[in-house]
């Protein structure tokens, strides 16, 4: 893969991270205790969105999917966590804006761009999955 490509895939999934990061701030530094069920799903839904994001960075910065497994169909794997993290992302924006605090309100901004960014991602990873089996004339493979 090129550095170009590289670089572009570090700073796109860095702005899902980033997005994830600061709705979780923002449930923090609120007025509402943390111990009511919408802050406490939210930031399990943005937590575990912010750590497989990490891992298919560093999956991908350092090429592991290439490299290490050679049977194994990453880009199937990818599409269907995002279109999961896609899903879980609304949900926790939905959540969360029913109760009118201000950064809430923010979290939930936040949390609905990550969720554009994953279902942007999973549509392209559902496309190039679908291309691939087009290019090479295979069945689809299970995961």
């Amino acid at each position: 893969m090129p550095t170009t490509t590289l670089n572009f895939f570090a700073v796109y999934l860095s702005s899902r991270r980033t997005c994830c990061f600061f709705g979780f701030i923002c449930i923090l530094c609120s007025s509402v205790h943390l111990h009511n069920f919408r802050a406490c799903f939210y930031n399990t839904v943005v937590l575990f969105a912010f750590v497989c994001t990490s891992l298919v960075l560093g999956a991908r910065l350092f090429q592991l999917w290439p490299h290490k497994f050679y049977i194994f169909n990453a880009i199937k794997c990818e599409y269907y966590l995002h279109v999961f993290l896609a899903v879980a992302c609304f949900i926790a924006a939905s959540t969360t804006i029913s109760l009118d605090v201000t950064a809430y309100t923010i979290a939930t901004f936040f949390a609905l761009l990550a969720f554009s960014f994953y279902a942007l991602d999973a549509y392209l990873g559902y496309r190039l999955s679908r291309q691939r089996d087009v290019q090479t004339q295979t069945e689809q493979q299970t995961v």
